[in-house]
């Protein structure tokens, strides 16, 4: 299994750069897989309908509790536990030269001391270049001289970089998902446009009213028994009021005009920094992986056999403690199984999940091939009907008209934005104005249809 990675002299227990690619995308490509098997069971169950709403606050908190538990009992996180590694963290950092990046290396050596005392000596970008590689290489003898040192001043992570290691694993990530989302909500052209703003202004509209015929009819029938209902929900209004109100703020409208702006590149500088230390771990020019690690001093190695041995006795301990906790409760012949198989479910849990995403994607490839007429992803909902532009042409009521002539339609023909007009009408604003009259979402010839229509 670790084979290529055999002629890595100075640290046999350093993971290969493939290791840690695996490891560092493995919950990432579970996110998406779930999400799918909850859209498929919410279409028989509507009971799951809440999950997929909701799915990453779901998912995130899931993933918070799994990686605690891994965090604590495995020293390392869920991930890392399935391809046998853990946590360690250095005690001192210098004097293994774990340290030293390509980045601190260069600097160290772009102005150095010259020995004749007359100020530091100018070296061009391959001089620097070779220096740099012959300090890595007398980084690495002394390192490898020292493996067994390096091994003592190992220590185990403490509760406090636990703490710290949830925020990377689980926060960040949930964070950078939702500002990623809002953005790209909030930079497609028809919220630029203001088309969306105005339908979610007419949700919460409708949801207040909705909210008041409620209450209104709740009074009328019984004056008692619904106060504290008809409090909540006028709690709701309230909150739906503000939401109403904080939408047109001129402020908020100023701040998500800054955080178009300056997102994507605050975005471009998180992926780089990733990019930059894989890269510089690729290479073998530093022990840190990903920003994270290094901004926590923590290195990955591999579990060796005595990691295990220990592991193993940690679980029994638990499990042993945590029956005999619950063995004097009453009903203990309910709880005592309830903990041993709550225990088992978190500790397998590594070969659980990839378990059962395999199965359902066999079993939906078994069934999409031997049954190809049942559908196997559910079915879209339709696209909401486009807008009126303030300043756009009115609609006609009878749908028979173009909007154009308000006369009876003649050669229908769809536009981009989902309104019919008559051919001649159309094309000529088109061509003209290059977009829709209604939407003014932009358009041009080439996305005009024919509708035929029968009688």
């Amino acid at each position: 299994m670790f084979m290529f990675n055999f002629d890595n002299g100075h640290d046999p227990n350093r993971p290969s750069f493939f290791e840690m690619l695996n490891q560092h995308q493995m919950m990432p490509s579970f996110k998406p897989a779930l999400k799918y098997i909850f859209t498929v069971l919410s279409q028989r169950n509507p009971k799951f309908r809440y999950i997929v709403n909701y799915y990453d606050e779901c998912f995130y908190s899931l993933l918070l509790l799994l990686e605690y538990h891994y965090l604590k009992y495995y020293e390392g996180s869920f991930s890392e536990n399935f391809y046998n590694l853990k946590r360690i963290k250095p005690r001192n950092n210098n004097a293994n030269g774990d340290g030293d990046t390509l980045f601190s290396l260069l600097k160290r050596l772009v102005v150095t001391p010259s020995n004749t005392g007359q100020g530091p000596e100018t070296y061009t970008k391959s001089q620097i270049l070779k220096k740099s590689f012959a300090m890595i290489r007398r980084n690495r003898a002394a390192a490898s001289s020292s493996q067994q040192a390096k091994d003592d001043l190992n220590t185990m992570i403490q509760d406090s970089d636990r703490k710290e290691s949830l925020i990377y694993l689980v926060l960040i990530p949930y964070f950078k998902g939702k500002l990623d989302e809002y953005y790209k909500k909030e930079s497609d052209p028809l919220a630029e446009l203001g088309l969306m703003s105005s339908d979610n202004n007419d949700n919460i509209n409708a949801q207040i009213q909705q909210l008041e015929a409620q209450i209104q009819q709740q009074q009328t029938i019984v004056n008692g028994n619904n106060s504290s209902n008809n409090n909540n929900k006028k709690l709701k209004i309230k909150l739906l009021i503000l939401m109403r109100f904080l939408k047109g703020s001129k402020t908020l409208k100023t701040l998500k005009t800054i955080f178009l702006k300056v997102y994507p590149f605050i975005s471009a500088i998180y992926e780089a920094l990733f990019f930059i230390y894989q890269l510089l771990y690729l290479y073998e020019y530093t022990n840190y992986y990903t920003p994270f690690f290094h901004f926590q001093n923590i290195q990955l190695k591999r579990l060796n056999h005595k990691d295990i041995e220990s592991h193993r006795v940690v679980i029994s301990n638990r499990r042993r403690d945590r029956i005999n906790f619950v063995r004097d409760w009453p009903g203990a012949s309910f709880f005592v199984p309830l903990v041993s198989i709550l225990d088992s479910i978190l500790d397998y849990s590594k070969y659980i999940l990839p378990l059962s995403v395999f199965i359902f994607k066999s079993l939906e490839w078994w069934y999409s091939e031997n049954r190809i007429s049942a559908p196997t992803l559910p079915i879209p909902t339709p696209p909401t009907p486009s807008k009126r532009a303030p300043g756009g042409l009115e609609i006609p009521r009878d749908k028979k008209l173009c909007p154009l002539c308000v006369k009876e339609r003649t050669n229908p023909t769809i536009c981009g934005s989902g309104f019919v007009f008559c051919y001649p009408c159309i094309f000529g604003y088109v061509n003209e104005h290059s977009k829709c009259p209604i939407t003014f979402l932009p358009t041009n010839t080439e996305q005009l249809r024919k509708i035929y229509e029968t009688v």
